[in-house]
């Protein structure tokens, strides 16, 4: 059977791409899969007559014409189809195909007009819909009129064997984390000030590390400079430098991510590396993440707009680490690839009649 992966971006070192490749790579010796990077290179023109139109003119417009621009380009001959975004879909409703949601791009702040009709065509033709988390379950079924029973909810993965073999570092004082990219989502100015209350308030001596980069570096930048407490700002880093320093120097990972109208945390992969090493984390109960973290198992859920309460949950599990360290590694075993594996082929199998005819 030869299924196509037909990826946004493929080459982009994001969650959507991760999260394909890494389920690509475990079923490549299974099925005959292929992977495809897609891109939206309909001119400036074009796209500004879609956005710009009324909703069902530019919902007809694309579906007669500008969709045989994809229809040329991409020759996707195959038994089944999964797009791992709803946007390359749309050109394809009359193929046998799989969809993935992932959260943010189906948002009604982020589908207004021709392509909130389009994509509610898109989940109708589809063989089954597959979401990140029940978060992004329920944006399918609420936004657009989708069946329950058609929308499969299966987890991102993770590699566990690559961050649970790797030892803890000794350290004089807590080592407090946050791996991210800088965005107004990820709530980094609200960690700041909640750290510099759990050092005037409460008298707790840490260090904080910081690595990533994004749009929103200078203003976090300054922010850092007025910090109270001692901090490291390690810029982007390495796989390597995550696996094999970050997370073995840290005692508590924290990201309690804002939930915005155009924005949101679609699940949270960075909770369950931290998690595989021993790691808790101090998280937020908004969109995907209570899939990713259990509360007093994995971590904790902290009021991401009120950094007191980000400060006082950050010392809760400094007091009680020890505690997390093997039901942190036991939850995360819970997302290993190898588990989410059999969830994707047992979705395939269920879902097309001839997925058993492997290569």
């Amino acid at each position: 059977m030869r299924i196509l992966y037909i990826v946004p971006e493929l080459y982009k070192h994001g969650g959507i791409q991760e999260f394909a490749k890494s389920i690509y790579s475990e079923l490549k010796n299974d099925f005959n899969i292929e992977l495809i990077n897609w891109q939206n290179d309909l001119s400036l023109l074009a796209k500004g007559i879609l956005k710009f139109s009324p909703s069902k003119f530019s919902q007809s417009l694309y579906l007669k014409f500008f969709s045989s621009h994809f229809r040329k380009k991409y020759d996707l001959n195959a038994d089944l189809i999964h797009f791992w975004h709803p946007e390359p879909a749309m050109a394809f409703l009359d193929r046998k195909y799989i969809v993935s949601c992932h959260g943010m791009e189906i948002l009604e702040e982020n589908t207004k007009g021709y392509r909130k009709l389009i994509y509610k065509k898109v989940f109708d033709n589809a063989l089954v819909i597959h979401a990140n988390s029940r978060y992004t379950k329920d944006l399918v079924i609420n936004l657009f009129e989708v069946d329950p029973d058609k929308v499969v909810v299966i987890n991102p993965p993770i590699d566990v064997k690559k961050f649970n073999s790797r030892g803890r570092k000794k350290k004089e004082i807590f080592i407090i984390g946050t791996l991210t990219r800088f965005n107004r989502r990820k709530n980094i100015p609200n960690i700041i000030k909640a750290l510099n209350i759990l050092k005037e308030k409460y008298g707790v001596k840490f260090k904080y590390l910081l690595a990533g980069d994004g749009i929103d570096r200078k203003r976090i930048m300054n922010e850092l400079k007025r910090a109270k407490f001692e901090y490291e700002y390690l810029g982007e880093i390495s796989e390597e430098e995550k696996i094999n320093e970050f997370y073995p120097s840290i005692d508590v990972f924290v990201l309690p991510p804002l939930e915005l109208p155009n924005d949101v945390e679609g699940f949270g992969i960075v909770y369950l590396e931290a998690n595989a090493c021993g790691i808790p984390v101090v998280a937020s109960k908004t969109g995907g993440v209570p899939d990713a973290v259990e509360e007093g198992v994995s971590g904790v859920f902290a009021d991401p707009t009120n950094p007191e309460d980000i400060a006082t949950k950050i010392l809760e599990v400094l007091k009680n680490k020890e505690k997390y360290f093997k039901s942190a590694k036991n939850w995360a075993e819970r997302f290993d690839v190898k588990k989410v594996k059999k969830e994707f082929i047992k979705m395939y199998e269920v879902n097309y009649e001839n997925v058993g005819k492997r290569r």
